[in-house]
């Protein structure tokens, strides 16, 4: 998270990106179809030069794809500063969704089988003001993000 993107005087506590494991399955999936695209190009009975054209385009094509899955993959960060927590996403336009320390009123974690195994889970923020909880999803080391959302929030409600 950019400087200009704080409000005055906010520090910048932690920031991660969602975990690694949000990306096997895209990029498991975009191998298996280069390698379909490229034994259909192989097999099929048009001249050399053409074949290579369309097979080094299947293979441009397909490092295109895996590019943007992880520069998507990126732009998708958690921070947590010590008056908000700010949700970012979005590669070419940018979304952002910031909810106040103050206006939390309840924090729980799910971690399943695999998320236990792989060391990622779910926050999910429920706020005053809002009808919905805010779900942070595929975060690593949940309960080290949420042990910090709670000691904001402690550090917030005693007298100064």
């Amino acid at each position: 998270m950019k400087a200009h993107e704080l409000l005055p005087g906010e520090r910048v506590l932690a920031s991660c990106s969602r975990h690694w494991v949000v990306l096997v399955r895209p990029i498991a999936t975009s191998i298996v179809a280069m390698a379909v695209a490229l034994v259909v190009a192989v097999l099929l009975p048009i001249a050399g030069e053409l074949r290579l054209f369309l097979m080094l385009g299947v293979i441009v094509a397909g490092l295109a794809v895996l590019n943007l899955y992880y520069w998507g993959w990126r732009a998708h960060e958690y921070v947590l500063t010590d008056q908000r927590v700010i949700l970012n996403e979005g590669i070419v336009s940018k979304f952002s969704r910031s909810i106040a320390i103050d206006r939390i009123q309840d924090l729980t974690t799910f971690q399943g089988l695999w998320g236990r195994t792989w060391g990622f889970g779910d926050i999910e923020l429920e706020s005053a003001g809002r009808d919905s909880a805010e779900v942070l999803s595929t975060v690593p080391r949940p309960q080290q993000l949420r042990n910090a959302i709670f000691a904001q929030i402690e550090a917030r409600r005693r007298p100064s």
